[in-house]
């Protein structure tokens, strides 16, 4: 009686225990998706529209998406990319060819795919696999969140199109939209985007949303579908139309598509739950904001009565994510992922001034881009005259009138090139917005570090350039510990707008870290200022936050910097080398890479080097394939139209000149300074390596000679003309 009793006593505790998640989990609602196309729109038009602007007072987690597909940007590539979850490669035109179902089309599906048709289909989906299979670069795969959403038994619906009307008056489809919701065959559960326009003369191409309709469809779907995607197209066509107005005409039509969107909208919120989320989303920047490189556009996620602004694995950035980011984040919502997505889900930054600091934030990323071209192709063509009239001034000394004062004020122009990438990473610090106020920013820090260099050494070139490049490794150093402010910001580094990194060291500053390290150490050395030992801690430090995956995350970067900076331990500690040693260097490089790599999948800080690694484990190979073909795509490129190609031939062609006249140069250099010249060859070396390992290896490398390049040209002048007055 007693055992029966404690048994009954115990399996009431372990009911009892268990009612409230039973009960927990019956009362839970899983919130559905509303996704709204608002395409060709920004920040400044989305709170035009009433329902929006007084919505995001108090609510609505705002960001800047980077529009980039895949070798190219428009309109198509960025909703792939969106679907994909990973930068998608399609061409528009018939390749994109979504309609409704009826007997005809979906034979025809049929019999192309395999497969049987759904609700809505594009009838040309092989094209556009093959197009991606063909020019992709990245491995994606379309409609991979379609898909995803299709295997965990989640209703997908899609309504509305971007159709316009040409000048014969026949309807050409435009459902980019499509490319979203779709599955990996091009197919979407539900929807309708055949008929939902009507006619409007007094709209462009004379035709619009019947927003009635639509707001009657999207409810009816809405109670059948857990995500739902709506194309607005009204906007996309008023952009696009835009050139057949005039501006009275032009903002007439926009404030009636404004209030019918606006209509729309407030049906819509008041149709929503608690748990759902709803996304607005414009997924390219209109033609003007396009031309005037305002390229990131508005995504606004609404969920729950929070405010805020998105922030993205990716970007690392508040405020700013990739287009590949938001089809994850849809997955996120349901607790879904796919690992051959490699986007990342939002984090929501709470933060009441969101659009006040995302407006000031563009404004700034639209100075530096717009500048940022004018600003670098000056400097480096002043680096690469500056060396080839020193060098064309050398071979004619003997001719030159008054040449101790030509070749004073020459070494003044060359040594102004070694503080330029300090220049540009420290003039951030005015927080600038303007392209003329980032312009004073640079003189302004410029003339400091200049004056500063001169007071303190004055008499030595070697201690001034010297000054300059451990002042550059330093400060670089703390910005990576600290969240890369300064590298975000500076014009000499990346931007979100171009997209190619957001986040950590780049390409420009790999080469700078190279350089200015391995130079600067060299010197000290040279006069003996520090030990040897402390080369090593130093070169250890640089390298870890180059390289640790939560802060500089550049693995073109590690490898170069620690196959350069061992060379340099082992010349400086006069070791012989050998083939065994320099097949050393390399396995060093390759653990180094290795042991990050697990860093960063054991932390699940999804850097670039962890999302590589998860694409090689989930493709294969053809991963590696892929990303070194794009790497040597992009160095080839860019030796074609990047100015940064000049200072590397000017550079070869100086070595080159310097290694034949005046005779035994180099050889006398070497014997002068040794360390000072093993600080050099470990730093060709830097070069070479940078060139093979990185996408733009090019600029890299660039960056990295101008600490080899001018110190070579200044102690040469002060050994050929001033015989070494001033070292």
């Amino acid at each position: 009686m007693r055992t029966k009793l404690i048994s009954f006593l115990l399996l009431m505790m372990i009911c009892i225990g268990l009612v409230p998640n039973y009960s927990f989990a019956a009362n839970k609602k899983e919130g559905k998706i509303i996704y709204i196309s608002i395409n060709r729109t920004n920040l400044d038009n989305l709170q035009e529209i009433p329902v929006l602007n007084k919505k995001l007072k108090s609510s609505g987690y705002v960001g800047l998406m980077n529009i980039k597909g895949d070798q190219g940007n428009d309109d198509e590539r960025s909703y792939a990319s969106i679907g994909a979850g990973c930068r998608a490669n399609v061409e528009s035109g018939n390749a994109i060819s979504f309609i409704n179902l009826d007997e005809k089309n979906g034979q025809i599906f049929k019999s192309v795919t395999g497969v049987n048709p759904k609700e809505i289909n594009n009838i040309n989906i092989n094209k556009s696999i093959n197009i991606n299979a063909e020019k992709g670069s990245f491995g994606s795969v379309l409609g991979l969140i379609g898909q995803t959403l299709s295997d965990n038994n989640k209703t997908v619906s899609l309504l509305g199109n971007s159709d316009i009307v040409d000048g014969k008056g026949n309807v050409v489809e435009i459902r980019n939209a499509g490319l979203i919701a779709m599955d990996t065959m091009g197919r979407v559960d539900k929807g309708n985007i055949d008929n939902i326009n009507m006619e409007d003369l007094t709209m462009p191409y004379g035709i619009r949303t019947d927003y009635s309709k639509l707001a009657k469809e999207t409810r009816s779907y809405y109670e059948n579908s857990d995500v739902v995607f709506v194309e607005l197209g009204d906007t996309y066509r008023l952009d696009r139309y835009k050139s057949n107005l005039n501006n009275t005409t032009y903002n007439k039509m926009k404030k009636e598509i404004y209030s019918n969107i606006n209509t729309y909208l407030e049906e819509i919120f008041n149709m929503v739950n608690v748990n759902d989320t709803v996304y607005v989303v414009s997924e390219f920047p209109s033609k003007l904001d396009y031309s005037n490189r305002k390229r990131l556009s508005p995504v606004i996620k609404f969920k729950g009565e929070g405010k805020g602004l998105l922030r993205s694995a990716t970007t690392r950035r508040d405020g700013i994510i990739g287009n590949l980011d938001v089809g994850v984040d849809i997955l996120s919502e349901f607790g879904l992922s796919n690992e051959r997505a490699l986007g990342r889900t939002f984090s929501l930054i709470d933060r009441d001034d969101n659009i006040s600091f995302i407006n000031n934030e563009l404004e700034k990323m639209v100075s530096i881009n717009n500048i940022r071209s004018t600003v670098v192709n000056t400097f480096v063509g002043i680096v690469s005259t500056s060396w080839v009239i020193a060098m064309l001034a050398l071979l004619i000394k003997d001719k030159l009138p008054h040449k101790e004062k030509v070749f004073i004020v020459l070494k003044e122009l060359i040594k102004l090139a070694i503080i330029m990438p300090l220049t540009f990473l420290i003039a951030p610090i005015f927080n600038f917005k303007t392209q003329i106020g980032l312009t004073v920013g640079v003189v302004i820090t410029t003339a400091i570090l200049y004056i500063s260099g001169r007071l303190l050494f004055k008499h030595n070139d070697l201690k001034q350039m010297a000054y300059y490049s451990i002042l550059t490794v330093v400060i670089t150093v703390i910005d990576i510990v600290l969240g890369t402010y300064l590298m975000k910001n500076s014009i000499m580094s990346y931007d979100a707008i171009v997209g190619a990194r957001y986040y950590g060291v780049g390409n420009e500053y790999q080469g700078v870290i190279i350089g200015s390290a391995i130079f600067g150490l060299s010197v000290l050395l040279n006069y003996k200022k520090i030990p040897k030992w402390f080369t090593v801690i130093f070169a250890i430090i640089t390298l870890i936050t180059t390289a640790f995956p939560s802060m500089g995350a550049n693995v073109g970067a590690s490898i170069s910097e620690c196959i350069a900076y061992l060379l340099f331990i082992m010349l400086i500690f006069d070791v012989k080398l050998d083939f065994k040693k320099i097949v050393l260097l390399g396995l060093s490089a390759v653990l180094l890479v290795s042991v990050f790599a697990g860093l960063d999948l054991m932390l699940g800080l999804e850097s670039h080097l962890g999302g590589f690694v998860k694409q090689i484990i989930q493709t294969g190979p053809q991963a590696i394939f892929n990303t070194f073909g794009r790497k040597i795509s992009m160095n080839l490129k860019l030796a074609k139209s990047s100015v940064w190609v000049n200072i590397l031939l000017v550079g070869i062609a100086v070595i080159g000149i310097f290694i034949f006249r005046p005779s035994r140069h180099m050889k006398n250099i070497s014997n002068k300074y040794p360390m000072i010249f093993k600080g050099f060859i470990a730093s060709m070396v830097g070069c070479l390596i940078t060139l093979l390992v990185n996408d733009s290896g090019i600029v890299a490398a660039a960056t990295a000679s101008i600490y080899i390049l001018i110190p070579i040209l200044v102690i040469s002048i002060n050994m050929i003309i001033f015989k070494n007055e001033r070292e």
